[in-house]
């Protein structure tokens, strides 16, 4: 074995090697049983310890077992130099070269993990397949990599610690996080200056937070932990936690509790910790105790990562549980009449592949995100989108750069306003293990739907004819019904009735339309005096729930003409966040950017204007639909 492979275990893993230098057992013994517990921090350091005493005599089946630690807890790089010593060993396993080009691919090193997985002899049909995927994965990530990418992300550096950070959801007043790296901050919940440590990664166990973000403006945020006296009392890792729309209903991934785990094999190793779906109802301001979501739970096997469709009747959740396509899988369970959820059922092949699927996450009527090992990809869990439900999907898109990486890529979340968005990346350059990256792309619809006007009540830029873009499962310009009826003489035809409107009714359109929201120059964050009338906006629009609203939004023609469409469509996304987040349900909300169009002055291009000419082409105005 050359030198390097010798010496490149980071300090972090001494702790482990100097705990169990002290148990009775054998180096070996502890190696094999924490490997089999999945405890791959432990375990790749006290196989490091196995390599600096045996070198080349080191078996090459511990040495493989080194080099899927490493891999599994982040260290591609030391996983190749392993891998690189056992492909020239004679006794190296087929195995080895998969495993090898999977490591430079999760390096991006594109070409030279071709070449590894081109070695890679297999009669095994699921082993083939996840070869063709990979070589098809790296032809498809140089090509993405030689496009420039549409958006650029930005990593959270309020949320990002050492240790991991994941975005799970968005609730009313921010978002919602599971970490590891929160746990030593002094929040009101209290703080750990030593928490426990996850043996499989030697850092401490995951808990659920929310960034509360949304209390005023920004400068009123802070993070706090989701619930502690409904989640604190569990041990082991929590999240991620998903709420229903209503937020009285909460959906956790808690680990097993108690001391021991089931066994997972022959000898006495004690097993790995499996997750489990737990449910909690909110009932006169207080959460009930948390319980296993019945039917749901499979003894033996993990259950977890759930999220709800966006009508709260679907359950989607990963389970590695039998009758899968592969190790682990996304299923989906649906509501019944007595709120209980029926029989989980996989969600099929067109999603689901030999290797792993999970984080499952909604953002839109009927789209489902998911991360991949199986599908073509750049490298390591690589995020997709996929229209459809239950069983019925499309072929799932990769959502390519700046997306995925050759690193573990998890839970695209979009907020309610359809432009802004979060991830979760463990790509070079990061603080910690997994960093939340955020993303603000006013075309993200019609990017993704490559032109299909079907976006969740809202998309980009007007039709030819200026007509606002919307869900087109509503139609903003068709006048509301109360009713269908089928008059003698119409073929048998229903025929809408048109609801009658009431004065006071027609005088609150008349003042909402009258409305004009400004903006500072080349700024989309809304006015003091916006926030006040906005507030009114959403009281008035609570009191119709039938009303549907379109978003009108202008730039003064300073600025390219797309640059001014691109920034009067962020400024009807600012009123559309600010609204959906007083309760307002987005689908009802429309909107219309106009760039530099239809000035309310002479302010055109070619025209010298004061700023306060300038400032009144800078707004947004409000259009009822009924």
């Amino acid at each position: 074995m050359n030198r390097s492979t010798r010496i490149i275990i980071p300090l972090l893993f001494l702790s482990a090697v100097n705990l169990y230098g002290q148990e009775q057992k054998s180096v070996l013994q502890l190696a094999e049983a924490a490997y089999a517990r999945q405890e791959y921090a432990v375990a790749g350091a006290l196989y490091n310890r196995i390599a600096r005493q045996k070198g080349d005599r080191m078996p090459v089946e511990q040495l493989m077992k080194m080099a899927r630690s490493f891999q599994e807890i982040g260290y591609y790089k030391e996983a190749t130099d392993i891998y690189k010593e056992i492909t020239s060993r004679p006794d190296r396993p087929d195995a080895a070269y998969f495993a090898y080009g999977e490591a430079l691919r999760q390096l991006e090193q594109y070409d030279e993990a071709k070449a590894q997985y081109a070695l890679f002899s297999t009669a095994n049909a699921d082993s083939l397949q996840l070869k063709n995927m990979a070589l098809k994965g790296c032809d498809s990530a140089v090509v993405w990599l030689g496009k420039a990418a549409p958006v650029q992300l930005k990593p959270l550096k309020e949320l990002n610690t050492p240790g991991s950070d994941v975005v799970s959801g968005v609730v009313q007043k921010g978002l919602l996080l599971m970490s590891n790296g929160y746990r030593t901050m002094a929040l009101s919940s209290g703080s750990q200056a030593k928490p426990p440590l996850d043996k499989r990664t030697e850092q401490p166990y995951y808990k659920a937070y929310v960034y509360q973000q949304y209390a005023g403006d920004n400068s009123n945020a802070y993070l706090e932990e989701l619930v502690p006296g409904l989640l604190g009392k569990f041990d082991y890792n929590i999240g991620p936690v998903c709420l229903n729309n209503t937020e009285d209903t909460l959906y956790a991934t808690i680990n097993i509790q108690g001391k021991g785990v089931p066994y997972t094999g022959k000898g006495a190793v004690n097993g790995v910790r499996h997750l489990q779906l737990y449910q909690s109802v909110k009932k006169n301001g207080k959460w009930e105790p948390l319980v296993l979501i019945p039917g749901i739970n499979i003894e033996g096997y993990s259950s977890s990562h759930a999220v709800l469709n966006s009508t709260g009747d679907i359950l989607y959740f990963v389970s590695d549980r039998p009758g899968g396509q592969g190790q682990t899988d996304i299923w989906y369970a649906e509501k019944q009449a007595d709120g209980s959820w029926g029989t989980p059922i996989n969600c099929g092949s067109q999603i689901n592949t030999v290797a792993s699927e999970t984080f499952p996450t909604v953002n839109e009527d009927g789209i489902l995100y998911f991360s991949s090992r199986g599908h073509a990809g750049m490298g390591g869990y690589d995020i997709y989108r996929v229209r459809g439900a239950k069983t019925n999907w499309e072929a799932p898109e990769n959502m390519k750069l700046p997306f995925n990486s050759g690193a573990d890529d998890l839970g695209l979340i979009l907020k309610r306003n359809g432009y802004e968005g979060y991830l979760a990346s463990s790509r070079k350059g990061g603080l910690g293990r997994d960093d939340v990256y955020y993303f603000s792309d006013p075309n993200y619809f019609t990017r993704v739907d490559h032109g299909r006007n079907d976006g969740p009540g809202t998309q980009p830029n007007p039709d030819a004819n200026g007509n606002p873009h919307s869900n087109p499962n509503t139609n903003p310009n068709q006048p509301s019904t109360s009713g269908n009826t089928v008059p003698p003489g119409n073929g048998g035809k229903p025929v809408p009735v048109v609801k009658k409107h009431t004065p006071e009714e027609e005088a609150d359109k008349k003042k909402l339309e009258e409305l004009k929201f400004l903006y500072d120059y080349n700024s989309t964050a809304l006015l003091t005096e916006s926030r006040r009338i906005l507030d009114q906006v959403a009281a008035v629009l609570k009191r119709y729930p039938d009303w549907r609203v379109v978003i009108t939004s202008f730039a003064d023609n300073r600025g390219s003409d797309q640059y001014n469409v691109d920034l009067s469509a962020l400024r009807c996304y600012a009123v559309i966040d600010y609204l959906a987040n007083k309760g307002i349900d987005p689908k009802r909300l429309y909107y219309s950017n106009k760039g530099e169009k239809d000035p309310v002055n002479g302010c055109k291009d070619g025209v010298p204007c004061k700023e306060e000419d300038y400032k009144q082409n800078r707004r947004s105005e409000l259009r009822i639909k009924w």
